[in-house]
């Protein structure tokens, strides 16, 4: 089957995110239908609600492929693909166990789910499997990605942002040498899951640090100075949660994200992901998976460790903008 005789339902397609997932799959010939909650004029919209699961199954039965950007707390349209049928890809992110939690809910899955599909977590998954192949005595594992101002962000990621800094009042900073234009970069840890959070089937045991690289140097400088206080806690959300950049125009700010292996504190190797645009390239990759995993047939929930290694969709990967080099520790 062609791309041109493919249908994509994208769901958040109202969002930042959604709306550069739409524009990745009609650039790429697809037939695209925005889902959102929200009444809509757009041609081909569908009403999909995460909370009415009758909706959502009425909105998605008749295309090939659904990518959702929405990370929603109960997994509704995964969960109502994996045991109906069809295949879906999420782009937002889910704990690593997700999607073992929804096999063993399921059954016996009929359809084809795909969790943690974009950049990061993601790629980065990819590449941390890769990583630790290479150095399996490693017992830590750590990723960090850069946020410069001028990327397009929606309220979402504003949200996970601001959660992940404003959870504690002092995280730990740690000096990655990233390559330009950040060079070494202090980076605040934002996520600390015992179980491994979006990393856990990679990680399996190992503990997995977070971090955020706040590219901009006055922003930086005070994030790190209320962190040095001790005051995280009162960090206001609006400075997080504003929406940045055109949704339209999807940015192509540089954006680099680290995958480290250490083991009792010393690095064993580590590698970089540079691109253009974190929400450009998220969309992107949601579109790469998508296009490999539409009709392939294999039922179940998956993290993309479990479905490809990072060799399978290198070709892909390039072609998208996207580079993955070792890196100096």
């Amino acid at each position: 089957m062609s791309s041109a005789e493919r249908q994509v339902c994208v769901i958040g397609a109202q969002g930042v995110l959604g709306a550069a997932v739409m524009h990745q799959f009609q650039s790429a010939g697809w037939q695209v239908h925005p889902a959102g909650r929200k009444a809509d004029q757009r041609p081909g919209f569908r009403h999909v609600d995460l909370d009415q699961p009758e909706a959502i199954a009425s909105a998605v039965s008749d295309v090939d492929l659904v990518v959702s950007t929405v990370a929603h707390p109960g997994l509704t349209a995964e969960r109502l693909v994996a045991e109906c049928g069809g295949t879906l890809v999420n782009c937002s992110h889910a704990s690593g166990r997700a999607a073992r939690a929804i096999a063993m809910d399921t059954g016996q899955p009929r359809g084809t789910v795909l969790l943690n599909g974009g950049l990061v977590p993601g790629v980065a998954n990819l590449v941390a499997a890769d990583l630790l192949r290479g150095h399996p005595e490693a017992d830590c594992l750590e990723v960090a990605f850069t946020v410069l101002n001028r990327g397009s962000a929606g309220r979402a990621a504003g949200e996970f942002a601001y959660r992940g800094l404003a959870c504690r009042s002092h995280h730990r900073v740690s000096k990655l040498p990233l390559p330009e234009p950040f060079g070494d970069l202090a980076c605040i840890e934002i996520d600390e899951q015992e179980d491994g959070g979006y990393y856990a089937g990679v990680a399996r045991s190992r503990r997995v640090e977070t971090y955020v690289g706040l590219g901009d140097w006055p922003l930086s400088f005070a994030v790190r100075a209320v962190n040095a206080l001790r005051l995280m806690r009162l960090l206001p959300r609006i400075t997080f949660t504003v929406q940045r950049g055109d949704p339209n125009g999807l940015s192509s700010e540089p954006t680099v994200v680290w995958v480290g292996a250490r083991r009792g504190g010393e690095r064993l190797g580590a590698c970089t992901i540079e691109c253009e645009g974190d929400y450009r390239t998220t969309a992107a990759v949601a579109r790469i998976f998508g296009e490999r995993l539409a009709g392939s047939g294999r039922p179940g929930c998956f993290n993309p460790e479990d479905l490809f290694e990072l060799s399978d969709l290198r070709p892909s990967l390039d072609k998208a903008g996207i580079k993955i080099a070792d890196a100096a520790i």
